[in-house]
């Protein structure tokens, strides 16, 4: 079981993760954005790309929770053990789309993102019982997934991929 975190704690996590996410960006030309191989056939533009559809995602997910709806997670017919095919269809979905429209939607859906964590109230994240489809799991966790645990897990992607070219 995950530890706890406070709403603050959540919060300062996902600013101090997609800063050094943002730092690690700097460092990356456009022409290497947009080069095959970060993970599978993946560019870095797929990955802030498929960042993005998470936060989106996420947002939704609270935005339904706050209205006291269960959110409507996942596609019809999967499940998360689906999760890897569900990424695939994304990534075939947005991996055409111009350099320039992936870095904007990334850059304004973190602060949307934000806003939608910093509206929620601590004890609707803080509390493994306050929503029954959590069963037990708070809903800090499911924000750390699509913000700061997501972060840090891509940026690690991206700098590995970086420190073997070279």
């Amino acid at each position: 079981m995950e530890e706890q975190m406070s709403k603050e704690q959540l919060i300062e996590e996902i600013r101090l993760e997609r800063i050094h996410l943002e730092k690690t960006l700097e460092k990356i030309t456009e022409q290497q954005m947009i080069t095959p191989g970060v993970m599978d056939a993946w560019t870095v533009k797929d990955l802030l790309a498929h960042i993005t559809v998470w936060e989106q995602r996420m947002i939704r997910w609270l935005e339904q929770t706050v209205r006291d709806e269960v959110p409507e997670m996942l596609p019809l017919g999967m499940t998360w053990d689906d999760i890897d095919k569900w990424n695939e269809q994304t990534y075939q979905k947005h991996r055409q789309r111009d350099l320039d429209e992936v870095l904007a939607v990334f850059k304004l859906s973190y602060p949307q993102a934000l806003s939608a964590v910093q509206d929620i109230s601590e004890e609707d994240l803080i509390d493994p019982n306050r929503f029954a489809w959590r069963d037990g799991r708070p809903l800090w966790v499911m924000v750390a997934a699509n913000t700061s645990w997501h972060y840090k897990e891509h940026e690690e992607t991206i700098t590995t991929w970086l420190k073997g070219m070279d």
